[in-house]
């Protein structure tokens, strides 16, 4: 083993920093407005701890090789994303990003454009970033003697439990809200059946657009606002989130007042 567990940890939590800090600056830019980055609570995004604790070790042979390099994080980096997007599917019935606009992606998990990048990135981050990153956690070694990586484990342990709550709170939100969405679509309908001829033609412009009065309806009710800070971050900063068993939330989440 090329590091020792306290170090994996501290490696672990400084590249989930950096790719919190990496996709919040990009996302803020790119959406025109600060987009909080993460599925935990804390500046931190734990699917690139995990991916480059692991392409680090994986690599540490090939590292003086750059184009066994690139493959190997290419392929790693890529079981990773795809890993991560399965279990927050199947965890929490989550998708917070969608590659099936891309050619070659698989189920929208991987694409090998982003592959390709992630590739390039491993050879960037071994030859260049890992080796000040590691001077650093050498000398954070000799003075704290693994509290750090204790503290570590401390805090993104209580932050993932709290944030796994969290997280099961919104779904059931969302299933509620599911549930009366099509509660409030049916009582149109059943308007619209026994409506005059002419009041139909106002219902009728009314269900073509129901999501969105819908959303409207739950924003009055101030929903969106009994949302907690965490509820209301993952639908802003994740606008492509969408949630796999809730039929309509996807369409008029958007619409909520979650500022």
């Amino acid at each position: 083993m090329p590091y020792s567990l306290p170090e994996i940890i501290v490696l672990f939590f400084t590249y989930s920093f950096i790719g919190w800090l990496w996709e919040t600056c990009y996302c803020s830019i790119k959406d025109h407005h600060f987009a909080y980055r993460g599925f935990l609570f804390g500046p931190y995004c734990p699917v690139y701890g995990f991916a480059v604790t692991t392409i680090l070790i994986t690599t540490y042979p090939f590292q003086n090789n750059i184009f066994l390099l690139f493959v190997v994080g290419f392929i790693v980096a890529s079981i990773f994303e795809y890993v991560a997007s399965w279990l927050l599917e199947k965890l929490f019935h989550m998708k917070l990003w969608d590659y099936s606009h891309l050619k070659g992606n698989i189920q929208g998990r991987v694409a090998p454009q982003i592959s390709f990048f992630w590739g390039i990135g491993v050879v960037l981050l071994v030859k260049f970033v890992q080796p000040f990153i590691q001077r650093i956690i050498n000398w954070e070694e000799s003075w704290t003697h693994g509290m750090l990586a204790l503290i570590i484990v401390l805090v993104m342990g209580t932050d993932t439990i709290l944030s796994v709550i969290s997280v099961e709170k919104f779904h059931i939100t969302t299933q509620q809200w599911d549930e009366r969405a099509a509660a409030y679509r049916k009582k149109l309908l059943d308007r619209l059946e026994k409506a005059a001829p002419k009041d139909k033609l106002a219902i009728k412009d009314r269900l073509q657009d129901w999501q969105r009065h819908f959303a409207q309806y739950l924003n009055k009710e101030g929903a969106g606002k009994q949302l907690s800070w965490n509820h209301r971050r993952l639908i802003k900063s994740f606008p492509k989130m969408k949630m796999t068993d809730s039929k309509y939330f996807n369409n008029y989440k958007n619409d909520l007042k979650s500022k």
